[in-house]
């Protein structure tokens, strides 16, 4: 059995996203694409899984191979597959909408949470979870339906080191079982010792990658990967931020602990740990968006007494999912809105624009923010928000989903921006890649404790 992609065009609009693609792909093994944020990667998988053209766009071309009912498919922001209430509800809902006998279903759902390492979070309420615990929660559901064709986008993009190693694994048991795996992902690291058939993807097109080129790819990766230095935390400065006696709360369970801790001014802090371990919930309390108990204080005030308004204009968070931040329909909207109201004196229209081009983002000015790639919202995203200018920018996980190319440019845009518009940006990031020269200090949270990591200077 195999599944053959013949003379595939697709289009959303009037520019086409797949160009003349041909491929055949054998059944019953794994298969990695890769390439450029937008080179059509997602929209491919969205055409196997039965969803395009039937949701939008038009289609020329034929795929076959895939019958009804053999194929599911993990979306990029697996929070728009979710319907019910926790994880147990949406995996078994899943499987009665297979018509699996009833009898039959919990054994099944239990297996697949365990199979994902999603069991303990079986009964939380899929609105409090971490991204990369929704990812985990949306594998479990894929898994749970049995398909033999397991297509997923970006499956590992929030998920900490670990847990993607042991998930990969587990994706290579299923393909040994005889199911055909399609992962789309920017990140080679940990692939190569399952020998997968990697494909690449640029501007529409695909060609499959062989014997040196595929082993360059990997090369690149594992050097992209290398580890970050022991950063150095500052004494004698004093924090911009201030955090004393915190304690954040979830479900009844104490999240994180922290007693003293400092944030400094004018730096660009990672922030590290495991996925679910309260990174996200950390950057919401610091912008007035859950409650804390104890002391959070910026620039000598505490944050409690600030008012909403003026202190927004002060901390900015970038969400991890991109869709959160928007508030207009079109690109254009969205620029002329943060132009309007952004403080950052680096963007003049012209820079907007070179910018633009850079991020992959030209001629896109009528395209509806949501019908992008999650890699070109992620981008625009990142845009906006540093045009806007808060001194202070929380991004959470502002990288994922971006390839290495992309991320390179990113940094480029926030150093040139930040020669002119100096901001300190605190960062919560898995992906490591590329960051080893951009950070000054780095933040580990394990235990419900933070802590920095290297030596402490001692300034004189």
């Amino acid at each position: 059995m195999e599944y053959r992609i013949q003379h595939l065009n697709f289009a959303y609009q009037e520019e086409p996203v797949l160009v003349d693609l041909n491929l055949t792909l054998p059944a019953g093994e794994l298969y990695l694409f890769s390439g450029p944020s937008g080179s059509g990667k997602s929209t491919l998988l969205r055409i196997m899984a039965g969803l395009l053209p039937r949701y939008g766009g038009t289609l020329t071309g034929e795929v076959s191979g895939v019958e009804p009912g053999t194929a599911s498919l993990m979306f990029q922001d697996p929070s728009l597959q979710f319907a019910l209430d926790t994880p147990h509800h949406e995996v078994e809902f899943a499987l009665e909408n297979l018509a699996l006998p009833a009898n039959q279903i919990p054994a099944k759902v239990e297996q697949a949470l365990k199979f994902c390492q999603a069991d303990h979070l079986a009964d939380r309420r899929l609105v409090t979870l971490s991204g990369g615990e929704q990812q985990l929660v949306a594998l479990a559901i894929t898994v749970a339906m049995d398909s033999q064709l397991i297509l997923l986008d970006e499956p590992f993009a929030s998920l900490d080191h670990d847990h993607r190693t042991q998930l990969l694994a587990r994706l290579v048991e299923l393909k040994n079982q005889g199911k055909t795996v399609i992962i789309a992902d920017h990140d080679l690291q940990g692939y190569r010792q399952y020998q997968p058939t990697v494909i690449a993807f640029e501007k529409g097109r695909c060609r499959l990658l062989q014997g040196e080129e595929a082993t360059e790819r990997f090369d690149q990766a594992e050097q992209l990967a290398k580890p970050l230095p022991a950063y150095l935390q500052t004494e004698g400065t004093t924090p911009l931020f201030s955090l004393a006696d915190l304690k954040l709360i979830t479900n009844g369970a104490t999240l994180l602990t922290i007693d003293q801790l400092g944030l400094f001014k004018d730096r660009v802090t990672l922030l590290t740990g495991e996925s679910g371990s309260g990174k996200t919930t950390l950057f919401r309390a610091l912008t007035k968006l859950r409650p804390y108990l104890g002391s959070v204080t910026y620039q000598g005030q505490e944050i409690k007494q600030a008012k909403a308004a003026p202190y927004a204009r002060q901390v900015g968070l970038v969400f991890q999912r991109a869709s959160d931040q928007y508030l207009n329909v079109t690109v254009k909207e969205e620029l002329e809105l943060s132009q309007q109201q952004g403080q950052n004196p680096y963007f003049t229209p012209e820079r907007v624009q070179a910018a633009l081009k850079k991020l992959g983002l030209t001629g896109m000015d009528e395209r509806v923010v949501y019908s992008l790639s999650g890699g070109q919202q992620k981008k625009l995203q990142l845009l906006l928000m540093l045009m806007m200018g808060q001194p202070v920018l929380l991004l959470d996980e502002p990288f994922a989903g971006l390839d290495s190319k992309s991320i390179e440019v990113v940094w480029e845009l926030i150093d040139a921006s930040r020669q002119v518009w100096p901001q300190t940006l605190i960062i919560i990031s898995h992906q490591l890649a590329g960051l080893a020269n951009h950070i000054d200090y780095r933040l580990h949270l394990a235990d419900h404790h933070l802590t920095y990591q290297g030596e402490v200077h001692h300034e004189s």
